[in-house]
């Protein structure tokens, strides 16, 4: 087996079989970028037409790509073991789908594969998926502590062999000196109007439909304030959000502001008073650091792993998911006491600083690859590491 030690220089192929874009596929890229600039070498495998291919493409080119033209059958199978003979990584890293079922069958022949977990399980899982997670890899690294207690209770894996690794944040990009002042002009919210955002795809589990309704209350008592949501969904979704702002907002449209897709995330938090999580569900959502690190608290929903970082009273407030009046109440709160959300502000940029920042997340990533890499270096060398294989450059296709 290859050499297992601290400051060995990795391959690690990155296998993602998902067609779709999310938070996911937004950490696999974060993850690529951090790894090449620290020397490593990545190699990321995906589908020819997802979208995951499709951003590699265009905003990220200089990390490696092979794209597969099909995931499924043994056409898929084939394919996809070619390219890791080929390449021979020290590590495989999958996060869900047909991938993992693929390397599954590699990390029972020797090679070292690990799995990531970034949703939640669901309570009762297919005894396939409990297997895959069981024997399909040698570590499985979750974004939560709450996620590593339910890989351990519902699909049994050994609490040993699960890493937690939450969402980290760039403090080069995200911090308190950023100036939201642009944007706010752009989106014609006056210099002293509270502003809260939400930041997420608009899907149904992020509770874009509560914190309308919760808009509508606060404004009720405070008619200054300015609401703005940041994210795209599918055009059915939108239509329907639009709708709900219409109905809820006839008077005061200006107010809550749809502003679609941003890349400039950055920008948006710095304009931001208080960034606002209402989701029914959540692992642990990578807009709470950013939001931390640029010195605004967060009111979130009491879901997932939210709570792991979000301390009510103390960087933010918690509120029962769904509860909108809850929600509404916490804005007021935070509006109306500015000493209050500043010092919420700054325990939560004290707490992204010390335990949150990416650095420290990926630092948590290598161990469990070492940890993956060592488990097989007390065992015989497989056949394709004898042998060796391919140690070229990874080319983009």
């Amino acid at each position: 087996m290859k050499a297992c030690f601290e400051g060995h220089t990795m391959k690690v192929l990155m296998a993602e079989s998902s067609p779709n874009w999310g938070g996911q596929q937004y950490r696999l890229v974060r993850e690529a970028l951090w790894l090449l600039e620290h020397g490593h070498n990545v190699l990321v495998v995906c589908g020819s037409r997802s979208d995951l291919a499709a951003h590699l493409r265009q905003h990220a080119p200089r990390i490696p790509r092979q794209e597969v033209r099909t995931w499924g059958g043994v056409a898929g199978l084939l394919e996809f073991f070619w390219k890791v003979n080929r390449w021979n990584p020290d590590v495989i890293h999958t996060r869900s789908g047909q991938a993992a079922l693929w390397a599954s069958l590699l990390h029972v022949s020797g090679w070292n594969v690990v799995r990531s977990r970034h949703m939640t399980l669901p309570s009762r899982m297919p005894l396939r998926e409990k297997l895959l997670f069981r024997s399909g890899c040698a570590r499985v690294i979750a974004s939560a502590d709450f996620i590593k207690k339910d890989l351990t209770v519902l699909a049994g894996v050994p609490e040993s062999r699960v890493d937690v690794s939450g969402e980290g944040v760039d403090l080069r990009e995200f911090h308190p000196g950023m100036n939201g002042s642009g944007l706010r002009a752009e989106l014609g919210v006056p210099p002293d109007s509270p502003l809260f955002g939400l930041v997420a795809i608009v899907r149904g589990e992020k509770g874009h439909k509560h914190f309308v309704n919760a808009a509508a209350e606060v404004l009720k008592k405070l008619p200054s304030a300015h609401f703005v949501i940041v994210g795209d969904g599918r055009p059915d979704r939108m239509e329907r959000l639009r709708r709900r702002v219409r109905e809820k907002f006839p008077q005061q449209p200006s107010q809550v502001i749809l502003a679609g897709y941003r890349e400039n995330v950055p920008e948006v938090m710095a304009a931001l008073d208080v960034l606002v999580v209402p989701s029914l569900k959540e692992a642990q959502t990578i807009v709470i650091p950013q939001a931390f690190a640029t010195g605004k608290p967060v009111i979130a929903s009491l879901v997932g792993g939210i709570p792991e970082i979000v301390r009510h009273g103390e960087n933010g407030f918690l509120v029962t998911a769904g509860d909108e009046q809850g929600l509404a109440a916490a804005m007021v709160q935070l509006a109306e006491s500015p000493d209050l959300c500043r010092r919420l502000g700054d325990a939560a940029l004290e707490l992204a600083r010390r335990t949150l920042t990416f650095d420290s997340k990926m630092e948590l990533l290598l161990a469990s690859y070492r940890k993956a890499m060592s488990r097989s270096s007390t065992e015989a060398a497989p056949k394709h590491q004898k042998n060796g294989g391919d140690q070229g450059a990874a080319t983009t296709s």
